[in-house]
């Protein structure tokens, strides 16, 4: 009940704070503009037959979605960077752990209001997506669900990983740092083909290797290949069907992972000086 209150609360805090307030104008203008910067084929296809007009959707689905990770990421950690430091700074948590409260069910509780928070904000933003393509195209593309499902769960790693850093780093050191590690990560495909090109194999290992310090870029490439298959979503991305395959388990393996950085917040707080 305690961790139930606290994410209650968490809630509350996080919906009146101006970064999630710019986030919702920010995904708003987005609903908005989307249409015009998904693919042309789009446009054309959606008049044609059916095979057209459902490829055109899963395509629009799937840029749309890709824009809806990006904010999502981005939004929680800017909701979540102060989550603990700023009280550690400000005293305030100090109130808290004084009471009948220990510091397991604080970072519990914390985790838990963010996590309810950014899960509502993708799935209500992928519902708003969905409906528009129902309601334009004809077309239920019912396959956006489990990618849908994965972005929500790349979101909630980032919830995680930044919870976890808020522990021991400043805001301005935590969004450094989580921002880097979000960037380096989702962008190994270049180095990746840097190693294809060159024929080099330790590139490319490399690559695949540091592509899970960080798994969301995995998880969201899986997610394409759920909308829209192997071969067009190669064919988008520009590589071949057999290059940076996203792996089917990588789902399971971002579980695992946020699940340890849970125990790392929960360790790293337990070890805070908080006087």
């Amino acid at each position: 009940m305690k961790t139930w209150a606290l994410a209650r609360f968490t809630v509350k805090e996080a919906v009146r704070g101006k970064a999630m307030i710019a986030g919702l104008v920010i995904s708003l203008l987005y609903l908005a503009l989307v249409p015009a910067f998904s693919s042309p084929s789009g446009g054309n296809a959606i008049v044609g037959d059916e095979q057209m007009r459902i490829a055109a959707s899963r395509e629009f689905l799937n840029f749309a979605l890709g824009g809806l990770n990006f904010i999502g990421m981005f939004l929680a950690i800017f909701t979540t960077l102060g989550t603990i430091y700023s009280e550690i700074e400000r005293g305030t948590i100090v109130t808290l752990v004084t009471k009948p409260i220990s510091r397991v069910q604080l970072i519990a509780g914390k985790w838990l209001g963010h996590v309810m928070l950014m899960a509502a904000y993708v799935i209500i933003m992928g519902l708003a997506l969905w409906l528009s393509v129902a309601l334009g195209s004809g077309m239920l593309v019912w396959r956006f669900f489990p990618a849908l499902m994965l972005v929500c769960l790349n979101v909630i790693t980032m919830v995680s990983l930044t919870l976890a850093f808020s522990t021991v780093l400043p805001v301005v050191a935590n969004a450094v740092f989580v921002f880097l590690m979000m960037v380096i990560t989702s962008n190994l495909r270049i180095v990746h083909a840097i190693g294809e090109t060159s024929q080099n194999a330790v590139i490319m290992v490399a690559a695949n290797l540091f592509r899970m310090v960080l798994p969301v870029g995995e998880v969201n490439d899986l997610a394409g290949r759920i909308m829209l298959g192997q071969t067009q979503a190669s064919n988008l991305m520009g590589v071949s069907p057999s290059a940076f395959t996203p792996r089917a388990w990588s789902f399971l393996y971002e579980l695992v992972y946020l699940s340890a950085l849970l125990m790392i917040a929960v360790l790293l707080f337990q070890k805070k000086d908080l006087s």
